[in-house]
């Protein structure tokens, strides 16, 4: 039986016409991958260009980098400044990789490219960033910290204006542990909001030590977050300082709490907590008057507070625990100006690192019969024109001494160290050094680990105890993370001229 022919059409193409595909083909891939650099590009060029370290998202610079200056806040006043120090601190991150054979890296995590409406303004953070750098330069150039090894690279992670872009900041602090130049420490942290928490969380599960500058939220210690610690005093003893205050008064009796209900500020949750549970015979009988913030919501575009002082008058308090931020105090205080009582003296109890009333307000204060009552994380009154003044904390004179002579175009020293922030986050980077070198042998090639680090974190008492700028800190887990011996100024604006007052935190 013959069987049926079989079929040999070659339906494959002809030679040319693969070729030809196989042209089309990569002419599409090369236009593919030049719209992906396109898409890619941009966001990169926005901060510094590639390899820079950083990557635009939502108009911010985000990541971490060396000092290379990519961060700068929203307005141009102070973008000459934000890269002077940035340049500076860059400068000398390549003096150590180049020089030194034991070196380490520690993280300053914040809110870096800030704008008028941040949590953190502006100058505070260029302060900030001031402060870090005259802690890394006395770590690598003097024997105040101990021994000059491992020196410190500062590296700096932006996690954006509100904290809110914190994950792939952490991820990536996460990674350089590994690195030849380990990361061993992050300090800094940014404003007690719900982002510096999830960040702080997610670092304590990598067993990487955290030393907080000015986030004061009860919730943000090694109570609730094991590995961090904190160099300023917790909203409680704050709050405890205050206290004290209005118990060595008296013609304070009847409180008033006024509070701000936005959500998600851990700061402002925790301070009125604190208030409500301290000042409870005080605010007997009066109900507490809520607002919304403007600082870390934006869902309102100012506050409303002429209801608030209405009641105020109408309850006849002689003070006000005010439990807000910064920008929304100055809002109420103006409401206050034109109360309805504006003869009835009223003290407004407030919590903040450092000032924030202006000069040119002090004689308006007193016209008007307002005193804010100010607690404080340091003391303007620390610094003079020429030197640091008496009463001073023992550290201070050291920090100041390095600010003046590292720093000679910071121009007005005074102006630049009165809110605070240049001595919260010298003391950060300062405790995370001195933790470093407790764990280091100078054994040829050994080099702390972060997880060394967060041990020793709580050996930092009795004899070694950190000589910060702020105050003599001890670190103990009797006290959850929060620093024992911090000195808590409580600043009356205008001076009554009742004499310093000044609370310190229990050692143990």
């Amino acid at each position: 039986m013959t069987g049926s022919p079989v079929d040999h059409t070659d339906f494959s193409p002809p030679k040319r016409t693969v070729t030809r595909l196989l042209v089309v083909a990569g002419v599409l891939a090369l236009l593919a991958g030049g719209i992906a650099a396109l898409v890619w590009l941009p966001p990169r060029l926005a901060c510094d260009g590639p390899g820079s370290g950083v990557v635009e998202r939502g108009g911010e610079c985000i990541g971490v980098t060396d000092g290379s200056p990519a961060f700068v806040p929203g307005g141009p006043d102070l973008h000459a400044q934000f890269r002077a120090i940035q340049q500076r601190i860059k400068v000398e991150n390549d003096r150590v990789a180049e020089e030194e054979s034991s070196a380490v890296k520690v993280a300053l995590l914040s809110t870096l490219t800030p704008h008028a409406d941040s949590p953190q303004s502006p100058a505070q953070i260029l302060h900030s960033l001031q402060g870090a750098h005259v802690a890394q330069i006395r770590a690598n150039h003097t024997r105040e910290l101990g021994d000059p090894a491992p020196q410190i690279q500062l590296h700096l992670a932006n996690a954006g204006s509100g904290h809110e872009r914190w994950e792939p900041v952490v991820d990536e602090l996460i990674d350089m542990t590994h690195g030849e130049t380990p990361l061993v420490a992050v300090a800094g942290l940014g404003p007690s909001v719900a982002g510096t928490r999830a960040a702080a969380e997610r670092l304590s599960e990598a067993d990487i030590p955290m030393i907080a500058s000015v986030a004061s939220a009860s919730g943000l210690r090694h109570a609730h977050i094991p590995g961090l610690v904190r160099v300023t005093p917790s909203n409680r003893d704050f709050v405890a300082a205050l206290h004290a205050y209005v118990g060595a008064r008296d013609d304070l009796r009847t409180a008033l709490l006024v509070h701000d209900e936005s959500p998600p500020d851990l700061h402002v949750k925790s301070l009125t907590d604190s208030f409500e549970r301290t000042f409870a015979q005080e605010l007997s009988g009066r109900a507490p008057q809520p607002f919304q913030g403007t600082t870390v919501s934006s869902d309102v575009p100012y506050s409303f507070f002429d209801p608030v002082v209405r009641n105020l008058c109408g309850a006849e308090a002689d003070m006000v625990l005010f439990s807000g931020r910064t920008t929304d105090l100055h809002h109420f205080l103006d409401a206050l100006h034109v109360r309805t009582c504006l003869s009835d003296p009223v003290s407004v109890l407030f919590v903040e690192t450092g000032p924030v009333i202006p000069e040119e307000e002090v004689a308006r204060l007193r016209e008007h019969h307002i005193t804010v009552v100010h607690a404080s994380a340091s003391d303007p009154a620390w610094t003079g024109e020429d030197g640091p003044a008496a009463g001073a904390p023992a550290g201070y004179a050291a920090f100041e001494a390095a600010f003046r002579t590292r720093l000679p175009a910071v121009g007005n020293v005074p102006t630049a160290l009165a809110d605070g922030y240049a001595v919260a986050h010298h003391d950060a980077v300062l405790t995370a050094v001195r933790a470093v070198r407790l764990t280091y042998s100078g054994e040829e090639g050994q080099r702390p680990s972060a997880a060394q680090t967060a041990r020793a974190l709580f050996l930092l008492n009795e004899d070694n105890t950190v000589d910060a700028a702020s105050g003599t800190l001890s670190f103990s887990t009797s006290r959850g993370g929060d620093p024992g011996g911090k000195p808590v100024p409580v600043l009356e604006i205008p001076d009554r001229d009742t004499g310093h007052r000044r609370y310190d935190t229990p050692k143990l």
